[in-house]
């Protein structure tokens, strides 16, 4: 799998109470669907560009890695806080009928982002981190095996 695209993160939340996991019963022949952020994150939805990846967490988990279709932003009025959404396609998805991996070790280290919008890999902590190590492409190769997404 190639994850040279992975340049963001984002945290996400369920906000019903039918499943424990935000964009769990995905089409598995499709993989597509509407990633949603806050009405007054507009702004930050549109910083992805088509094409790039974005790995989710979800209560300190990793559970998907997803490409952005487009970079059309979907606005619906009906749906309240999160009214706006991006166009995704599951790169990858945790197996949720066990436990998905802890971000910490996906990450390599003690990761304590909050909020839901998209943060840029490039942060200042995973460079401190991950600058002696391939800064960005060190990171994704560790992604690649954290997942278990490397070809033996």
């Amino acid at each position: 799998m190639n994850l040279t695209e992975l340049k963001w993160t984002k945290n996400v939340n369920h906000q019903g109470d039918d499943k424990d996991w935000a964009y769990q019963n995905i089409d598995p022949d499709l993989n597509i669907f509407q990633l949603n952020w806050k009405t007054e994150q507009a702004k930050n939805a549109l910083k992805p560009e088509k094409g790039e990846l974005i790995l989710l967490r979800q209560r300190a988990k990793v559970t998907h890695i997803v490409k952005l279709l487009n970079k059309t932003l979907y606005e619906e009025p009906a749906d309240g806080e999160f009214s706006i959404s991006r166009r995704v396609q599951v790169v990858w998805i945790a197996d949720f009928s066990s436990v998905p991996p802890q971000q910490d070790m996906v990450f390599g280290y003690h990761v304590h982002l909050q909020g839901g919008k998209v943060i840029r890999l490039e942060t200042p902590t995973l460079n401190k981190h991950w600058i002696s190590r391939g800064g960005l492409v060190g990171f994704q190769n560790h992604v690649l095996k954290a997942l278990k997404l490397e070809r033996e």
